[in-house]
This record gives C-alpha cells, structure tokens and sequence, in this order.
C-alpha cells in the first residue's frame, strides 16, 4: 500500500513542529515492508531541516504564487464545477493520484485537508478552544495566527464528515468534536497522545552533558522556579502568573521566580511590558529562544511546571514534566479528567489559587502523582504504543481497501 504523509507544521510552530515530527517518525516505522511512504512538505526551511536528516523519504511541495492560485480557484464552486467536468484536479490531488497514493496522513491540523476530494485521509485535531473562546485575537485576526476561525471550522468539519480518522489526543477532545459536528460515526476516532521529543533526546545525549553547568550558565537567581515553556499567543495566560508572583511578593513570599520561554506570537510586547509596570524584572525572566539542552536542564532544575493555558485538553509541556518527574500547577477546567489526576488545578478566576498552593506546608506537592505521572507517560508515550496505534489504523485501511481494490 502506498501511504502519504503531510507535513505541514513550520520550524517556529514551538510544541506543532514537535508533535509532527515525532509523529512522522512513528508512522514511518510502522509500515510494513510491503508499505511504501511519501512526505509532502509545504514549508521550505521544514523541508530543508528534515532533509538534513537523510532518513524520510521527502517531497518538497513548495507553495508557491501560481500554486496558491489554483488552490484559490477551486475554492470557488462555479470554476470547481467546471474543473470537475473537464477532470482538472486540484495540485493536492494531482500529486496524490501521480504518487498512487492509497491513503494520506495529516499528521497535523491543516487546512488543506479541504482538497483532499478523490483519496481517503487520516487527519488530526489537536484542540477545540478556538470555540470557547473565539474573540481571542489569535482565532480572528491574521497578525497573530493564519489558522483563524473559519480556517479550523471549515477544516474541521470537513474532516468530521470525510476522513477514514481523526486523530485525537483525549476522549474530552473526542466529545467535543462530536459535539461540534454532530460527528456519529463510532469508529471515527483514534485516542493517541502528544509524544514530546525531548524525553528521547535527553536519554541521547544525557551522558554527554553536565546539565548542572548548562543551567548555571543561564544565571538565574537563587531561587524556586517556576517554569512555563509556552509561545507567547494570548490564550497561554501568562498575565496570570505575573499577577499571581506580585501577589506573593506583596505577602512578603520571595521564595520564587518566573521563568518563560517561546517564540513570540504577537503577544510577548504586552508580556514584557507588564513585567516592567509592576517592576518584577528580577522576578520574572523572559527567553526568545532556548536550546533543548538548557529546557533540560530548566526541567532538572525548576520547582514545578506552571500551565494556565486556556487552550488543550493535554499538552507536550505537561508529558515532558511528567517524564522529568516535576510537580505542575495547571488550569482548572481545561484537562481531560485522567490529566487531571496528576495535576493541582488552578481557578484562573482567583489570582490568589496558585499562591495558596505555594503558602502551604510542602507546597502542596503530592510525591505520589508524580511517580503515578512517570508512569503514566511511559504506558501512554512509548514508541511501542504508538507505533502499534498506527499499524492498527492502517492494518483497519487495508481491510477496507480490499472491498474496491481490484476494481481500481
């Protein structure tokens, strides 16, 4: 069977280009040796950084002017008619039926799952919230994101009524795009966890780096920290931790600081400029770019992984502080319930949640869900888990395939 895989996540997407690349790698090894596989990459520094790697098997599906032209003109009903009548496809398709292809994976949320007309596809939904909350900018407005409101909506809902699976993270996330779309379809939906890369670059590289001086190196102040690894989009709340910092300070608690990380996306300005009016500049540390060896050693060294996202119903930050064993503080009401388990949940309608946790005895850490969180991780997140999830949806296509093969 031939397969193909689109990669559509760009180098600066933080935890997307991440979940796609680890997904990549797992669907790749789980075909079988009579599988054939073929990766469309849209972006062109994606592309280069996977090929790089000498190991996929990569097609550089640039969209270019002319390209996104075409794309354009069958969007529009009349001229799609008169495509159809003349048998012009879309160039998703032309690449698809020039390739054979017997089914596509998109291994992220893409828009141009809407072209997929002719071959059947595998599709994947990572989240929802664009429907609770979507006057955030990052869902209307294309100076913070291209992936707005319509873009998911029709996505989505065309993946709910066309795709052979949907690809979800958590059973909340199932209900709530079943919900969405009045999805009915019982065998629609596959249940697979966000796999963080970082855990299997640590076990790589861990007995070559001292991770005490790499941390050292960063010059943090003497203190707890407190760790949110998060782009700067509106919707990842970091203004309720700073309000919850200078809530404490102001009760004489100095035992901790604030250590954020992620590309910008829009919103970091505000961020920053919210540090300096309360003046927690020695508080509060802001980095644009961080190398995995000093997210490591940031793991390693922090006192727990704080999360007031009001977007995911799990997240890879989440995993990789499960994997690394830290204590999080995470939004109330967004986690799926078994999530749940392993967290304390903050009430982001009380600045004073976080800090109540933090003013107890022991801080509120439970040691007993974070070994029940490492275990967790490694029955949900290994390679073996995942690998089998996909031999068993394309083992599922192959039956199906057999009802129309001959007739092709």
């Amino acid at each position: 069977m031939k397969i193909a895989i689109f990669f559509d996540s760009q180098i600066n997407s933080g935890g997307g280009i991440s979940v796609s690349q680890t997904r990549l790698e797992h669907l790749s090894n789980a075909l079988e040796n009579e599988d054939e596989y073929t990766c469309f990459v849209t972006n062109e520094k994606t592309y280069a950084y996977l090929k790089k790697k000498n190991k996929y098997n990569l097609i550089n599906f640039k969209i270019n002017f002319f390209l996104k032209f075409l794309f354009f003109l069958h969007k529009i009903d009349l001229i799609k008619k008169i495509f159809m009548i003349f048998k012009v496809d879309n160039p998703l398709e032309k690449q698809l039926k020039k390739h054979q292809i017997d089914l596509l994976f998109f291994i992220s949320p893409s828009s141009f799952v809407k072209f997929c007309e002719f071959t059947p596809f595998v599709y994947s939904i990572w989240e929802m919230q664009h429907k609770t909350i979507p006057y955030f900018p990052e869902y209307r407005n294309s100076k913070y994101s291209q992936s707005n409101f319509r873009l998911r909506e029709e996505s989505y809902k065309y993946a709910s009524d066309r795709a052979f699976k949907i690809i979800v993270d958590t059973s909340t996330t199932k209900t709530d795009i079943q919900n969405a779309y009045n999805c009915r379809r019982n065998n629609l939906f596959e249940i697979q966890a966000f796999v963080p890369d970082l855990p299997t670059y640590y076990e790589r590289i861990k007995d070559k780096n001292n991770f005490d001086t790499i941390f050292a190196e960063l010059n943090l102040p003497n203190k707890k920290i407190l760790f949110y690894p998060a782009q700067f989009w509106p919707h990842k709340n970091h203004i309720y931790l700073i309000k919850s910092l200078e809530l404490l300070l102001r009760k004489n608690i100095d035992d901790f600081i604030l250590v954020f990380t992620g590309y910008d996306k829009g919103n970091k300005k505000y961020i920053r400029n919210e540090v300096n009016k309360r003046n927690l500049q020695n508080h509060v540390f802001l980095y644009d770019y961080l190398s995995l060896e000093q997210i490591i050693s940031l793991y390693k060294n922090s006192f727990a992984l704080t999360m007031t996202s009001l977007v995911g119903r799990s997240s890879l930050p989440l995993r990789e502080a499960f994997y690394f064993k830290l204590p999080v503080f995470y939004s109330g009401g967004i986690l799926d319930k078994t999530y749940a388990n392993f967290v304390n949940e903050l009430k982001l309608d009380d600045i004073d949640c976080l800090g109540g946790y933090l003013s107890k005895e022991n801080y509120s850490i439970d040691f007993k869900k974070i070994i029940d969180a490492k275990e967790f991780y490694h029955h949900t997140c290994s390679d073996e888990v995942i690998i089998n999830n996909y031999k068993s949806i394309i083992k599922d296509y192959k039956y199906n395939l057999e009802f129309w093969k001959e007739a092709k």
